[in-house]
């Protein structure tokens, strides 16, 4: 079993800025499990299953509510660079960069080279 709190930041008017902190419980079991408790503070995580609201006595005695979801599926969207190390996100003004054009943490896996065939195998097998 693995339990996590995630920070989901979804659009509010009501918020200055546009935007407010939600925090959500995560509770997952098995191969779920194992899933989640691989991920680090940072990670961006989906994760689908049954929303619970958890109801409790808070120190000043007062009613308080908190929300999880039990996990039916849980899927990483990091990525993974050649050598299986992790693609670290650049951080970088558009004033330091100049005017120079970087593709997406985690495309590099998709550039290919110019020559790369991508017909499929040849197959002796008549259909």
């Amino acid at each position: 079993m693995a339990m996590a709190r995630l920070a989901v930041v979804p659009p509010c008017n009501a918020a200055d800025n546009g935007e407010v902190t939600f925090w959500l419980g995560v509770v997952a079991f098995g191969k779920q499990a194992d899933a989640l408790a691989g991920h680090v503070k940072g990670d961006l995580v989906s994760v689908a299953g049954a929303m619970q609201v958890n109801q409790w006595a808070g120190k000043d005695g007062g009613t308080q509510q908190g929300y999880q979801v039990v996990a039916d599926s849980v899927i990483s969207a990091r990525t993974v660079r050649p050598g299986g190390k992790r693609a670290e996100s650049v951080k970088a003004s558009g004033a330091s960069r100049g005017h120079e054009t970087q593709s997406a943490p985690g495309w590099e896996l998709y550039n290919t080279p110019d020559d790369f065939d991508q017909r499929p195998p040849f197959d002796d097998v008549q259909f």
